[in-house]
């Protein structure tokens, strides 16, 4: 790819490419990609018989694959679910989700996946938020089901795990999965939604400490599969794995562009690096998508090295620096194509991408692999005084600013969210700290959120501090991450004691892990008399950050 260079003082537009592949971003008829609805009614229309799921004991032909949507459809029809209700699904990676996500857009539903690692009472707000009509929960979910059944919108909860006994709440009956779905018709509801539409929903967590709801355009989901489908070659002889959960928008991602090119998609939970070598290996995996702690656990295993890696093509991976040896190790043993992408939820996933190329550097270029590489084609990447949102030259450390047909359509029923995070103009504020060389690599340094990513989680300082304010001992609470060996960063926790209180951190941390997802969890409380403040009154992370963020 070949991109116009940035002059000093602007931002960098990438010129449009001239793809290798003349269907960029089409479904086999030739039509464009832009509404979710269509995408297994294409794939198989041109590829019936071709495995579009795979899973330790099933296989799903895209044929298939449509059917079981088309009766999710009819099944939220006859349930009541209008055209624009939220439809959600909570579990693991499972053909499942897919059938919901296809089968509620079908009928005009907004697909929602959510968190299956979440605490009880982070998933009721979220719940009560996003008011679905249909809850449907995964294997291993049936914590969830009074929490589901209580919520006063939702008319019927689905499980996978049991058979549900039909019981009725005030207001929703708790069925299985496949008395559900039992006698419903495998005829397509038929609906097509504007691109323009909101097609699905995500929750992210925001420095407000609430979890926020995402809403992605098919505009928005056809321009990033259409960027994936360039960069990733996937074809009808590819099996990609996609062990990232479907409610990351790389997971989904990847799943998308799977489904869209004609390629199976491989369902399967690793149990640990062993077993996700084994995995990768019997099913001779073409595509893989990983977060950089997963890389590192795999090159910490013996057999790597000794594997046969000849069937693999790509390795995408994202979410977290990856230290620059272990970088260039990779590369060595899996000897396969590496990309690097960044992005959010809320730009559709990744917009930047460190290409094959880049990760064979030379000694002029080896430092462009502390880079998240260069724009997306037609994906425009500004780099900006975040006061005045001015353009900053090359070199110089100021906020990212994402802009196209990538940004989200706002947030759920948040005008006040959307308007800090989207400019009149269109510009989505990440509120990453970033600086942009002369080539258009962008290097990115602080993050102005102050997110900790964790073994490739987003956890935000301001939702666990929220938390642990609410325990009876917690005066004031503070929330940095610190190094991690195994998941690169973890939350910690600076705390004032109430008055009279003698919490200890292992009581905090016990009751914590009750009251949240365990990856947000601290992993250490340091208890001190006062939090640093400034003179504004202002809390000194930067203090926090030079007394605690290095445990050595």
């Amino acid at each position: 790819m070949t991109r116009a260079a940035q002059a000093p003082g602007t931002w960098m537009t990438p010129t449009p490419v001239e793809y290798r592949d003349p269907h960029y971003a089409l479904h086999p008829d030739g039509t464009r990609v832009e509404r979710l609805e269509d995408i297994t009614r294409q794939r198989a229309a041109a590829t019936p018989d071709l495995p579009a799921v795979i899973t330790a004991d099933t296989r799903t032909t895209f044929a298939e694959l449509d059917r079981d949507a088309s009766r999710v459809g009819q099944a939220l029809l006859r349930d009541g679910v209008s055209v624009g209700d939220r439809v959600c699904y909570i579990g693991e990676n499972a053909s499942s989700f897919l059938a919901v996500l296809f089968g509620g857009s079908k009928m005009g539903a907004i697909p929602t996946a959510l968190n299956f690692r979440l605490s009880v009472p982070e998933m009721e707000f979220i719940l009560g938020d996003s008011e679905p009509s249909v809850v449907v929960l995964g294997h291993g979910q049936e914590r969830l089901v009074e929490a589901a059944a209580a919520v006063p919108s939702v008319k019927r909860v689905v499980t996978l795990s049991a058979e549900g006994d039909g019981r009725h709440t005030p207001g929703a009956t708790v069925v299985g999965w496949e008395a559900w779905l039992d006698g419903v018709s495998d005829e397509d509801p038929g609906h097509r939604r504007s691109p323009d539409d909101t097609a699905l929903m995500f929750y992210t967590s925001g420095t407000t400490g609430r979890p926020k709801g995402i809403e992605l355009t098919g505009a928005n989901i056809g321009q990033a599969i259409a960027a994936m489908h360039y960069l990733l070659e996937l074809d009808t002889d590819c099996v990609a794995l996609a062990p990232v959960p479907f409610f990351h928008v790389s997971g989904f991602g990847l799943a998308l562009v799977s489904v869209v090119n004609g390629a199976a998609l491989l369902l399967l939970n690793p149990t640990g690096p062993a077993d996700l070598i084994r995995i990768l290996q019997a099913y001779a995996v073409t595509h893989a998508v990983a977060v950089p702690t997963v890389i590192q656990f795999l090159l910490g295993q013996p057999e790597v090295r000794t594997a046969d890696w000849s069937a693999l093509r790509y390795m995408v991976y994202g979410s977290s620096p990856i230290p620059e040896p272990v970088l260039r190790d990779a590369t060595v043993v899996f000897g396969c194509k590496f990309l690097q992408s960044y992005g959010l939820t809320e730009s559709t996933g990744g917009v930047t991408m460190l290409s094959p190329e880049d990760h064979r550097p030379t000694p002029e270029t080896a430092h462009r692999l502390r880079s998240a590489g260069r724009p997306m084609a037609n994906v425009p990447v500004r780099v900006v005084d975040p006061v005045t949102l001015e353009d900053l030259p090359h070199g110089e450390r100021g906020e990212v600013l994402i802009g196209g047909g990538h940004v989200m359509r706002r947030y759920w029923r948040n005008p006040e969210a959307t308007s800090a995070a989207i400019t009149p103009d269109g510009w989505l504020r990440t509120g990453d700290g970033g600086s942009m060389d002369a080539e258009g690599y962008l290097f990115l340094h602080d993050r102005l959120k102050d997110m900790i990513v964790s073994g490739g989680e987003n956890v935000f300082p301001a939702e666990v501090e929220s938390i642990l304010t609410g325990h009876p001992g917690v005066a004031h609470a503070a929330v940095i991450g610190i190094r991690s060996a195994r998941w690169g960063e973890s939350p910690f926790a600076v705390v004032v004691r109430a008055p009279g209180s003698d919490l200890d951190e292992a009581g905090l941390i016990a009751w914590a892990r009750e009251q949240m997802a365990h990856y947000k969890c601290p992993v250490g409380v340091a208890f001190v008399d006062a939090l640093p403040l400034n003179a504004s009154g202002k809390l000194l992370k930067t203090r926090l950050r030079e007394d605690y963020a290095d445990p050595s």
